[in-house]
């Protein structure tokens, strides 16, 4: 059982587990190659993003969450400030204002017809379907994370 809510749990997660099941050095060489990955993120100017998990109703990824943790190490900051995943109304939406929107492929699988819904939304937002095992599953799925989030830079205003 674990509870990871941030980077670091997860990278003690790793620890544990490598402990737990006699696997040390393993873990200890998958924390080595997590550690060289996330040295070569690229930081992106500083952008405002809202970050979708879940539609009808809309669910986003708050503070105190794993995908919290993610984008701020990207560089990003969360346009949500409430705990957990909050709802949001349409409205609510449009008051956060934010600079990007992020669509994750899960739980929900968005499509391109939510990005344009939500154009319509936040007409100045830039909305893109990101793949949401980066951005939420922890482990050794973390090593692909700078890598994804380096390509996904220059499509971001």
């Amino acid at each position: 059982m674990s509870d990871v809510v941030t980077l670091t749990d997860a990278l003690h997660m790793i620890r544990e587990v490598g402990a737990v099941t006699g696997t040390s050095n393993r873990a200890g060489e998958l924390l080595r190659q997590l550690d060289d990955s996330l040295a070569l993120l690229i930081r992106p100017k500083p952008l405002r993003v809202l970050y979708l998990i879940w539609r009808n109703p809309w669910m986003a990824a708050g503070d105190e969450t794993f995908i919290n943790s993610m984008l701020v190490r990207a560089g990003f900051t969360n346009a949500v400030r409430t705990a957990r995943y909050p709802e949001l109304t349409d409205e609510e939406i449009r008051q956060l204002n934010p600079e990007v929107i992020f669509l994750s492929s899960e739980p929900y699988p968005f499509e391109e017809k939510h990005k344009i819904l939500l154009s319509e939304i936040v007409p100045g937002a830039h909305v893109v379907l990101v793949h949401g095992e980066v951005f939420s599953w922890y482990g050794s799925r973390l090593l692909q994370f700078a890598d994804y989030v380096n390509r996904l830079i220059p499509q971001l205003p």
